[in-house]
C-alpha cells in the first residue's frame, strides 16, 4: 500500500503542472473531502455499518482532452471496527464539450485493502474501473455532474454510480458534494458501499 499511495501522490502532484504545461491555463482541480459511509453485506456473513473518514482527489489535463486523474479515501467502520481504504488512478478521454456541458470517458486502476473486520477478514485486492460521466452548469457558478460505469475488483464486480455538484465561490476555489453508490457481488456474496462526499475544491 505505502508504494501505490506513493505513486497515487506523485500523480496527484504532477496534475497541476502537466495541466498548466498542457493548456497555460485552469484545467484540472483538487478536492479534499469528507466521507460518511454506509456498507451493506448481503450472503453468508450478512450485515451493514457505518462510519466515516477522509479522501483526497484530483485531476489534470496533460493533453487535448486527456486528462489524469487519482483518488484516495480511507474510511473507518463504527460497528465492526473495521477500515476500508482505497487508491483509483487512470487516464480519462473527452468526448464532447461545448460552453455548459461535456462528456467524457475514463479507464481506472482500483486498489481496496480493508482490515480488522469481523470473522478474521482482510482485503487486499485490485482491479479495474470503467465508467461515463457528464457535467452541466446549469446557471454561471453551478455545475452538476454525474457517472455510470462497472467496476471489477478481486472476485467482486458490479455497477457504480454518482452524482454530484460543485458551487464556485470564486475562480479557484468551490464546495463540492457528490453521492456514489457501488454494488458488486461474487457468487456467494453482494457487497453495496453509498458514500457521501463533502469537501473543497481548489481549481488549477
Amino acid at each position: 500500500m505505502k508504494t501505490k499511495k506513493t505513486l497515487l501522490a506523485a500523480l496527484l502532484a504532477a496534475a497541476p503542472m502537466a495541466s498548466m504545461a498542457a493548456s497555460g491555463g485552469p484545467t484540472g482541480h483538487l478536492d479534499v473531502y469528507y466521507t460518511d459511509a454506509d456498507l451493506e453485506l448481503d450472503g453468508p456473513l450478512s450485515g451493514d455499518d457505518s462510519g466515516d473518514g477522509f479522501g483526497i482527489r484530483g485531476s489534470g489535463k496533460v493533453a487535448d482532452k486527456v486528462f489524469v486523474f487519482g483518488q484516495y479515501e480511507q474510511n473507518k467502520y463504527d460497528d465492526t471496527d473495521g477500515e476500508l481504504k482505497t487508491i483509483r488512478a487512470g487516464l480519462g478521454f473527452g468526448l464532447w464539450q461545448d460552453a455548459d456541458t461535456s462528456l467524457d470517458a475514463r479507464a481506472e486502476f482500483i486498489d481496496v485493502e480493508g482490515e480488522d473486520f469481523p470473522a478474521g477478514i482482510d482485503i487486499d485486492d485490485s482491479g479495474y474501473g470503467l465508467h461515463v460521466g457528464a457535467a452541466f452548469r446549469p446557471i454561471p457558478g453551478l455545475s452538476l455532474f454525474g457517472d455510470v460505469g462497472w467496476i471489477d475488483v478481486g472476485d467482486y464486480d458490479g455497477p457504480e454510480y454518482t452524482v454530484g455538484a460543485v458551487f464556485n465561490l470564486n475562480e479557484q476555489f468551490g464546495l463540492v458534494a457528490d453521492y456514489r453508490i457501488t454494488d458488486v457481488e461474487d457468487d456467494d456474496v453482494g457487497l453495496k458501499a453509498e458514500d457521501l462526499h463533502l469537501g473543497v475544491r481548489f481549481t488549477f
